[in-house]
């Protein structure tokens, strides 16, 4: 097996250009997104995980695993990029929500009495799917037509007048803002299942939602990691070339600081 990963690299690169990667620091406790800047042997330290098992934990997956999102960020057009995101994350992720919710109140209801944090996880994914449901409705139908656009200018190698929110690094903040609320949503998922460890006697729905809860986990934070280390620096970069000036993010969409539509 080669080595890919090796402990003096960076966790936000290899979780941008290696986004199913973010499964494996997950598990491990390691931080990979904004305290990510620094190389797994520094983070090993502060997020205290061992070195040697998160490398080979990372190398083994990206042995046996096809790396289709590496091709994301040699694409250059955001239509092409977008469009991969909706048919590879969001399509999917909307088909495992509803069912993984109505898991998680049938085994609450059954086995609260012997694991009572079920009935948070159940309380907390109940408030995720219409969360991620309208996340991911604002990405389609407000924010990827604004990307087109620019996009579109870019190809035709003509000026970007306006976009009614001033600029498209508005409503990226407010994206990235949510994606950081459910990520912290799915750290406290991840505490409360003691990182999805089942009980021996777990019948077939427990085994069925921490599958279900686990998918999710990983299917969002590589779409987290593809947005926020590929799609919107890429869309920033081609607004202000198409734009010609620098934006001063004096603009915004809806009031009071929220993205809504």
């Amino acid at each position: 097996m080669s080595n890919k990963i090796t402990k003096d690299m960076i966790i936000w690169e290899i979780a941008s250009k290696y986004p199913i990667t973010v499964s494996v620091f997950l598990k491990h406790g390691a931080e990979f997104c904004c305290k990510g800047n620094v190389s797994i042997e520094e983070a090993a330290t502060r997020d205290d995980f061992n070195i040697s098992e998160i490398i080979s934990d990372l190398n083994q997956l990206l042995e046996t695993t096809s790396q289709d999102d590496e091709k994301v960020s040699e694409m250059e057009s955001l239509v092409e990029i977008t469009e991969y995101i909706k048919n590879n994350f969001h399509n999917p992720i909307r088909e495992l929500l509803y069912p993984t919710e109505v898991l998680a109140k049938k085994v609450a209801s059954v086995h609260w009495h012997l694991h009572p944090e079920l009935v948070q996880i159940s309380e907390i994914v109940e408030w995720m799917v219409p969360v991620i449901e309208i996340h991911f409705d604002k990405e389609n139908q407000i924010l990827h037509p604004m990307m087109a656009e620019i996009d579109t200018h870019n190809k035709a190698g003509t000026r970007l007048e306006w976009l009614h929110c001033g600029s498209i690094e508005n409503p990226i903040a407010q994206m990235e803002f949510e994606h950081e609320n459910y990520g912290d949503m799915l750290q406290e998922l991840r505490k409360l299942t003691s990182d999805y460890t089942l009980p021996e006697w777990a019948c077939r729905s427990y085994t069925a939602l921490y599958a279900n809860l686990e998918k999710l986990e990983e299917d969002l934070m590589r779409h987290t990691n593809l947005e926020n280390f590929i799609l919107h620096p890429k869309t920033i970069a081609m607004e202000k070339k198409v734009s010609g000036w620098d934006s001063c993010n004096t603009w915004w969409c809806g009031s009071d600081n929220e993205f809504n539509f």
